[in-house]
């Protein structure tokens, strides 16, 4: 039924291009996984983990439109599922200087969160970002103003629905199973964000911008969630290629249970660089991650992220091989070293591989920095 759906859509938008101006895009993620473990605990093997089929058309002088369905399947999690990735209005034009974006999105904080994952420099999101956003991101509906204000600064503020925002909670050990603070009903109040960024362009092939986020949530159970973060991008192109790139997060989450005083405190990050050769060819590293409990009590932390059981702070190491075929197809090999994880009610340390495809066909929307 769900690829019928999606070749309904499809050859209806393409029908829609020949009597309209609809720019239509394809595109593909493949991902296949191995590793060390040899458990039953980490799931293996090779899948289309993401198809998406989008439209984007000016629909009148004031508004552009924007459809994007998806398809996903997530193998750790066994987790197989079509939906309405986007449906939204923006414009550039109401106000001078400020784009209204209103319907459902990517809400625009962070790095990693504003961009579709086939677009990410690398395969796999660091674990703090699975937990505090899912795989991929947080998609809402809702309304999101970005706003110039003043020289190269650039203010983003959105307030959403937050039922789609789902939430992990650590318990300790000799609990009973974890306690997702995920959305069953409707929240007590809208989900907040602000996203504050400065851009620095060093000549006209090299910059950097930074930016600090905050996001303010409510669940339907009563519990407040903060989140505090920065983001960071550098680029040095040379060329028609980056030939240097730095991208760095730091995240924080507070939570504040409705029957505790006090708070709980995690956080987590990464580091990427990438060493561009020529056109065609690159190696990345990148270092992440996830303090479960900043402030802990007696016992051990756990958390299930993903389908991977955590036990204390995690950890991970990744190394990656980038083979750009053309600016419609890219390969990417990564070994990962991580540690932190549970195998076999073990702490142990897990190398993974990951080898990548991603494709896509038709007219990509322009990219931000």
């Amino acid at each position: 039924m769900k690829w019928f759906l999606l070749l309904l859509v499809a050859s209806g938008l393409v029908h829609a291009q020949q009597v309209q101006l609809i720019d239509w895009f394809a595109g593909a993620d493949i991902v296949a996984t191995g590793d060390s473990a040899g458990g039953e605990e980490i799931r293996d093997g090779a899948v289309v983990r993401e198809f998406e089929f989008s439209a984007n058309s000016q629909i009148d002088h004031t508004w552009e439109g924007v459809l994007t369905l998806a398809y996903h399947n997530e193998l750790q999690l066994q987790d197989e599922a079509v939906d309405v990735h986007e449906a939204f209005l923006f414009s550039p034009k109401i106000f001078d200087g400020t784009t209204v974006k209103l319907g459902k999105f990517f809400l625009g904080f962070g790095r990693l969160n504003r961009f579709h994952r086939h677009d990410w420099i690398f395969t796999e999101a660091p674990v703090y970002h699975k937990d505090f956003f899912g795989n991929e991101g947080v998609i809402d509906t809702g309304a999101e103003i970005s706003s110039i204000t003043g020289g190269d600064m650039r203010t983003t503020i959105g307030i959403v629905s937050g039922s789609d925002f789902v939430h992990g909670h650590a318990h300790e050990e000799g609990e009973d199973a974890g306690h997702d603070h995920a959305s069953e009903g409707q929240p007590y109040t809208p989900t907040g964000y602000i996203r504050i960024a400065s851009f620095k362009e060093i000549t006209t092939q090299k910059g950097f911008e930074t930016a600090l986020n905050f996001i303010a949530r409510n669940d339907s159970e009563g519990t407040r969630f903060h989140y505090a973060g920065l983001d960071f991008i550098y680029k040095n192109r040379v060329a028609q290629y980056v030939q240097d790139l730095v991208q760095a997060e730091v995240w924080n989450r507070a939570t504040f249970e409705k029957s505790e005083q006090d708070s709980i405190d995690e956080g987590g990050g990464y580091l990427y660089y990438q060493r561009g050769f020529n056109r065609h060819h690159a190696l990345g590293l990148r270092y992440d991650f996830y303090n479960l409990e900043l402030h802990k009590d007696e016992g051990e932390t756990h958390r299930e992220v993903d389908g991977l059981h955590l036990v204390g702070d995690y950890s991970a190491y990744t190394l990656s091989y980038i083979y750009t075929n053309s600016e419609f197809m890219k390969t990417r090999l990564t070994l990962e070293h991580s540690n932190g994880l549970e195998i076999d009610e073990e702490k142990d340390q897990v190398t993974r591989f990951y080898a990548q495809l991603v494709f896509s066909i038709g007219a990509h929307p322009a990219h931000v920095y």
